[in-house]
């Protein structure tokens, strides 16, 4: 073969491989924007379970010492928090399947 051939060769393997060193920097670029905004997402969420709650009482006594109808009041206020929490966690994903039909 001659010369100029194999110049095209060399030529053409280092364009594909600049093409292909720009595409996987892109693509690199991309996931670490999508990384860092999970990040924040996760950070901000951490954050807010590891903040104090105003609804606890810390001098509270324990619930053995206390009469029965206590008990039973605030064993009924914690089940009404889950059922409420299970409700709002049902409405957000019933949102979600709506914005992904409509988005098809």
């Amino acid at each position: 073969m001659p010369w100029w051939i194999w110049l095209l060769l060399v030529l053409f393997m280092i364009a594909v491989l600049a093409a292909g060193g720009t595409y996987a920097a892109r693509r690199a670029l991309a996931a670490l924007h999508v990384v860092s905004h999970t990040g924040e997402r996760i950070s901000d969420r951490l954050e807010r379970m590891t903040a104090p709650t105003d609804d606890v009482d810390e001098t509270a006594r324990p619930i053995f010492t206390e009469p029965l109808h206590v008990a039973a009041e605030r064993y009924e206020q914690a089940h009404a928090t889950v059922v409420r929490r299970r409700q709002e966690t049902r409405d957000r994903h019933v949102r979600a399947w709506r914005r992904w039909r409509d988005a098809l």
